[in-house]
């Protein structure tokens, strides 16, 4: 396990390099010069070709590729990267600050899409077939195609302007948060409730389902005792890669809900063409994305021996 472990640690670091260096050529290569929206920043129209050209120098603008990746790199490992052009401060300091709102709303979208699944999912086989299985799917299908800013701007049309239950914007209170995490979590839970029915229905099927029904239990109980139980590994593999893309959700539900966030700085950036930054907040989603399939994996060979085996023969 121990080895498993190490391998796939190297594993995740080395996406993570080479996520970094793709991500660092992507930022360079965008059009643009840091440095003349730096000099127009200092001196306004006033602006000399002397003073951009000091600037580039001072930033190593005109170094060699490799060479400013190298200097970024080090600083990234170092936990330095630089200060934001749009807002002249450190921007460790600023995703310091942003970071616990973007955290919130990760976490309560990933409880609702961890949990609400489950409970459609087993909803819809318990029916089989029937009513509220219909249903389920028509609701899985109609979640999973409605995009995150027509969510979020129906929930404040509905809950905010007509029925006046939940404030629209802001991180006032608990009451602000809930539509946020609605939004955010909606496209994981209906793709998930799919995943969780569509499994279930196959598992029934096996021979340890038979066996439960021989004993003598109805479906709902052959469903908790023998077949949820062997749902663990498909489920969490798919839920990771569904809460690893939340944080592409979380930019887009920050900006409808005035959320002050890491999606809200990263649009910030991109406005203003603040290179340094988007870089830093690119390199944090990646981060995200790699530890959080990392810990599923981890926790899949933890649950099922069978692939910790395949692992071993493998190597």
């Amino acid at each position: 396990m121990v080895s498993l472990f190490c391998r796939r640690l190297a594993l995740a670091l080395g996406l993570v390099i080479l996520a970094s260096s793709l991500t660092f050529a992507l930022i360079a290569s965008a059009p643009g010069n840091a440095a003349n929206f730096l000099a127009e920043r200092a001196a306004g129209p006033k602006a000399t070709h002397a003073l951009v050209e000091k600037i580039e120098h001072d930033l190593g603008l005109n170094d060699p590729l490799y060479v400013r990746y190298g200097h970024w790199a080090v600083g990234t490992v170092r936990g330095q990267w630089g200060e934001s052009l749009r807002t002249g401060r450190p921007i460790t300091k600023e995703l310091a600050e942003r970071l616990p709102t973007t955290m919130r709303l990760l976490a309560g979208g990933g409880v609702i899409a961890l949990v609400m699944p489950l409970i459609l999912g087993l909803l819809g086989a318990v029916s089989n077939g029937g009513p509220v299985d219909r249903t389920l799917r028509v609701l899985a299908l109609f979640g999973a195609s409605a995009p995150n800013f027509f969510v979020g701007a129906m929930l404040v049309l509905l809950l905010s302007v007509k029925l006046h239950w939940l404030p629209a914007f802001g991180t006032t209170g608990f009451a602000s948060w809930v539509m946020p995490w609605i939004t955010v979590g909606l496209f994981p839970t209906c793709v998930l409730s799919r995943v969780v029915r569509v499994s279930l229905q196959e598992l029934m099927s096996r021979p340890f389902t038979t066996t439960g029904f021989a004993k003598g239990y109805g479906r709902t109980e052959v469903l908790l005792r023998e077949a949820l139980p062997n749902l663990a590994v498909p489920f969490l593999t798919t839920f990771g890669a569904q809460f690893a893309l939340m944080i592409i959700g979380a930019i887009v539900v920050e900006s409808v809900f005035a959320w002050q966030g890491i999606g809200a700085f990263f649009i910030d950036s991109i406005r203003f063409r603040d290179f340094p930054a988007m870089q830093a907040v690119l390199m944090t989603f990646v981060t995200f994305f790699v530890l959080v399939n990392f810990v599923v994996d981890m926790l899949c060979m933890a649950i099922d021996p069978r692939i910790r085996r395949s692992h071993i023969a493998g190597a």
